[in-house]
């Protein structure tokens, strides 16, 4: 019998006693570069600020986010996990499956200053490994703190929200001297545990955030930049002894479980680029680490220390050329996993890989884009059980654009996608049974199709695209006598289409978005314990306006997402996942007597729905109680900046 990592074996979930389109979203101010579907909107209406990972996409309906707490977030794209594609922030790869029961990624919203989205279809200096497509995450510079004519600042803000009883607390320094920059930032996020919408008080759910990011750079005569960067994160406390359910069998075991991020960075580039010299040198490590000690000492399933230390380099160089700009490089990571069990001899897993990329970007006239490019990429992987895996491959893409209209584009791409050997889980190899590889153990492939279309009518604009994603060679265990083999799974597919429309006049923005996606594994619908490869979607829809009255210096604003029931066929063994509908409203005021103060008040789940979110894990299994998203909440929060 082969199961998909993972299945609901009962081993696993034993008690211990047992297009090449730029589709950025900035954070600050609603200014979404690409597609409606992401909702573009004036600068003049700024955005909800970021309180959550979930509030940084609450606008893209391609993107959803599992789990309510920091500890057990995981991002999908089209219903395919992070975890397929290639994630970075600020030019790191990051490479974070610990534990499926734990979160893949830590992120500080309250620092970022964009999010750049390539769902499916991703182009070849994107980086390696982009089975699904890409995310990139950028966080704040000096220029980004730093109020118009002036040098340096700082600011200071403090926030309360009232359903999780937690006190946010965040500040910052920022300059520049003739051509030095720094900035430092810290922020900590510390409260109780929230209730869900029926009262409940959800275990294990308090927050306990701490956040720190500090930036130095250097610009020389000439134009050539020097930056450096490194951040920490980490989210220590008590939790579900799974972190992403509140309960199995009805029994609420807690744990001590300790995620940590550590991310640095070195990056040259020049700001006076010439027709053949725009270079960019980049150089960065990443280590997370989730450590969950058995209290009673020694070896015990489910208490085990883990991490996985990534370094990697990229340099590439934009050349202008009678075709089109033309990106063309070299990149290379070495990714390690390394778990204690406390009891047997640390289990190390590694993964290393070089590649080249070119990437063609031409408008051969008024009417038409193009985008080609292709990737050679040669990995090798080292298993647990010491095999060893060499495989090398091309990963080539292409996207067109036409424009027969003013207001009406189409565009399509296809994208042939080459991931290597992905690591497991770290934290899998702690019982053991999972160490042993079969000698035929093949590179996960993948390819991407999407074709859209959208058209712009006075203030209204309205998009649509239909797409598809398939993901071949998928990790997957094999049952045997004593352990699990990891064998090639089954493939992973989804395949859907979103809408969108976007209305924009003056002071005022409306969005409305809806996709129908159907995600499946092995030629069945998904179910909610497909750990690393994706998650049920079905009909969501998604709704936000905002307003603002720029002499009284007041903005509000409310959005909604709109989760219509999910049916599985009746002979698959899951429950039907229930539809929910939630609102919140924010109102924020920056007075013109004192720019530098700012006010803001939300209420989030309006209505104090008692839901799941439809991306959260086990929410289709009979014997798992799911995490509940927090019910009615007021958060209240003030920012001074001197």
């Amino acid at each position: 019998m082969t199961v998909f990592l993972f299945a609901t074996t009962d081993q696993l979930l034993a008690e211990p006693s047992d297009t090449d389109t730029d589709n950025t979203v900035l954070m600050d101010e609603v200014n979404v570069k690409g597609k409606a579907i992401k909702s573009a909107a004036r600068q003049t209406v700024e955005d909800t600020p970021s309180t959550s990972i979930k509030d940084v996409f609450e606008k893209n309906i391609s993107v959803g986010v599992g789990g309510p707490t920091a500890s057990a977030q995981k991002v999908f794209v089209n219903g395919i996990e992070e975890t397929n594609l290639n994630v970075q922030i600020d030019g790191a790869r990051q490479v974070n499956n610990l534990w499926h029961h734990n979160a893949n990624l830590l992120l500080d919203p309250g620092v970022l200053k964009a999010v750049s989205v390539d769902a499916g279809v991703a182009a070849a200096d994107a980086g390696p490994g982009a089975l699904g497509g890409s995310l990139r995450y950028e966080t704040k510079d000096v220029d980004d703190f730093l109020q118009p004519g002036r040098d340096y600042g700082a600011f200071l803000s403090g926030g309360f929200a009232s359903n999780l009883d937690t006190f946010t607390k965040s500040g910052a320094a920022y300059g520049r001297y003739r051509d030095v920059e720094a900035m430092g930032y810290a922020s900590h996020a510390e409260g109780a545990n929230y209730t869900a919408g029926n009262s409940d008080t959800v275990q294990g759910t308090g927050a306990n955030l701490l956040s720190a990011l500090g930036k130095l750079a250097y610009t020389a005569e000439g134009g050539h930049r020097f930056e450096a960067s490194a951040q920490h994160l980490s989210d220590d406390d008590i939790r579900p002894f799974r972190a992403n359910f509140a309960a199995v069998r009805g029994l609420t075991l807690l744990s001590e479980n300790a995620f940590k991020r550590d991310t640095a960075n070195f990056k040259y580039s020049t700001r006076q680029p010439s027709d053949f010299y725009d270079p960019e040198l980049r150089f960065y490590y990443n280590a997370t680490s989730l450590s969950r000690p058995n209290p009673n000492g020694g070896f015990r399933p489910g208490y085990f220390e883990s991490n996985i230390q990534s370094l990697g380099a990229t340099a590439l160089n934009r050349f202008k050329t009678p075709l089109g700009e033309l990106s063309t490089g070299m990149d290379f990571y070495q990714d390690q996993a390394t778990t204690d069990n406390f009891r047997d001899a640390a289990m190390v897993e590694t993964a290393r890989n070089l590649g080249g990329f070119a990437q063609l970007r031409s408008a051969p006239s008024e009417w038409l884009n193009l985008s080609s490019g292709v990737r050679l990429d040669s990995q090798t992987f080292e298993a647990v059980d010491r095999q060893q895996f060499d495989n090398i491959a091309a990963s080539p893409n292409v996207s067109i654009g036409i424009t027969p209209l003013q207001d009406l584009s189409i565009n399509g791409s296809y994208s042939y996608v080459f991931g290597g050997i992905q690591l497991a889980e770290a934290a899998v190899f702690h019982t053991m049974p999972f160490a042993s590889y079969a000698n035929d153990l093949a590179a996960q492939r993948a390819t991407n199709a999407k074709v859209g279309l959208s058209y712009s009518l006075a203030n209204v604009k309205l998009e649509g695209e239909v797409f598809s994603t398939r993901i071949q060679n998928t990790q997957a265990y094999q049952e045997g006598d004593d352990s699990f083999i990891r064998v090639n799974g089954p493939a992973v597919k989804t395949e859907g289409f979103n809408l969108g429309m976007a209305y924009q006049q003056n002071n005022a923005d409306f969005g409305a978005h809806y996709t129908n996606t159907e995600v499946s594994y092995d030629h069945a619908q998904i179910g909610t314990l497909a750990f690393y490869l994706g998650s049920p979607v079905g009909e969501i829809i998604k709704l936000h306006a905002a307003y603002a009255w720029p002499t009284l210096g007041i903005k509000t604003g409310v959005s909604s997402e709109i989760a219509l029931r999910y049916r599985f066929a009746a002979d698959s063994g899951n429950r039907d996942l229930d539809g929910y509908h939630t609102y919140n409203l924010f109102a924020q005021w920056q007075p013109h007597f004192y720019r530098g103060i700012s006010l803001r008040a939300e209420l989030n789940n309006l209505t104090n729905e008692d839901y799941t979110d439809r991306y959260s894990a086990g929410t289709a299994v009979g014997f798992i109680t799911p995490l509940q998203n927090p019910g009615r909440s007021v958060l209240i929060s003030t920012k001074l900046e001197f």
